[in-house]
């Protein structure tokens, strides 16, 4: 595959160790880096590139491109939904479980198939944390180990089609090869992202940087591999609030906190020993999820005592040289104010 680079800055120049890089014309680069911005609804996989040209693109804040189709690597959906941690009923998926699906993407309108588990492998995710589209977050609850079903995604599951994402190219900068209904890879500055060829002259191209699905009506075929139940959390009060003033997702909170390690009870933070207290705002992913999930319980005025499993916590990843990987912690958490 050929390659070409972007430069979303002037200041920085493209980076031409990677064979046949070429620049992009700059004006055509400003309305190209404009419409980069959106958020990217599909995560795909770029081929055709060495970890080294990987390396040398990224440094330069510039991005890649190959006339070849991209395979599907992975799908988020748009919406963050709060999580809840809810048991399961009898195996069934609940809010919080960790699921494994086989999956089957298809047109509505025709039944083409579009992508599949065969191709790309399953996928996991935790039920009701924004993993997965939404459709299917909340299409799969309910469902046991073995049990098959077709979820609607309706036209808008990559966006809709924005002409706006419609831009002219001079062909000369594209790479050789390229034909109408071919596909280009780029790495813009929101992430990987396609650009579809809808038109050639003898001097420019056309090149459609909406998703290729967007606007399609869509279809998900789904099986259900595995389910693991969520992790549990417990709260336990210190001292009581008021009993009749608790958070809502969205509400500005106020809170002081002191964070140790279950395993020992070393301490790794305290806004108390600092005198400052706390402010997030929650249901909205700002905090980690035993947070989100367990000062939902809390009254205006309430002390307690959050103990936290790694999964709702730091998990696998951990946090700095304080919090080691996959940690239980518990926080002795105050609410002051909710706004």
């Amino acid at each position: 595959s050929r390659h070409f680079c972007i430069e979303p800055f002037d200041p920085l120049p493209c980076f031409s160790e990677a064979p046949g890089t070429m620049q992009i014309h700059r004006a055509v680069l400003r309305a190209a880096v404009g419409v980069c911005g959106v958020r990217a609804l599909l995560q795909v996989a770029l081929s055709a590139r060495s970890s080294t040209q990987h390396a040398a693109f990224a440094a330069a804040g510039g991005g890649i491109a190959s006339v070849a189709p991209a395979p599907l690597s992975s799908l988020r959906g748009l919406r963050l939904q709060r999580f809840a941690a809810v048991a399961g009923s009898e195996g069934a998926i609940a809010d919080g479980m960790r699921v494994a699906i086989t999956w089957e993407l298809k047109r509505d309108d025709t039944g083409e198939v579009l992508d599949n588990s065969d191709a790309q492998g399953p996928w996991e995710f935790s039920s009701g944390q924004q993993g997965i589209f939404p459709q299917v977050d909340d299409g799969v609850r309910g469902m046991t180990v073995g049990e098959q079903r077709t979820i609607s995604l309706g036209d808008d599951a990559f966006g809709p089609v924005d002409p706006k994402r419609v831009i002219e190219f001079p062909l000369e900068k594209l790479p050789e090869g390229v034909t109408v209904g071919g596909q280009l890879q780029m790495e813009g500055p929101s992430g990987p992202m396609l650009a579809t060829v809808k038109e050639l002259t003898d001097a420019t191209a056309t090149l459609d940087l909406n998703h290729p699905f967007s606007g399609l009506p869509l279809t998900m075929s789904v099986t259900i591999l595995t389910i693991t139940p969520a992790a549990s959390l417990e709260v336990e009060v210190v001292s009581p609030g008021d009993g009749k003033t608790f958070p809502q997702a969205g509400d500005k909170l106020t809170m002081h906190y002191t964070g140790t390690l279950a395993k020992d009870g070393s301490q790794f933070d305290s806004s108390r020993d600092r005198g400052d207290p706390f402010q997030f705002t929650i249901g909205e992913g700002q905090v980690i999820i035993g947070w989100d999930v367990g000062v939902m319980k809390m009254s205006l005025g309430e002390r307690a005592i959050l103990k936290i499993p790694s999964k709702m916590g730091y998990g696998s990843r951990g946090a700095g040289a304080a919090i080691p990987p996959n940690a239980d912690l518990v926080f002795d958490v105050e609410l002051l104010k909710i706004n």
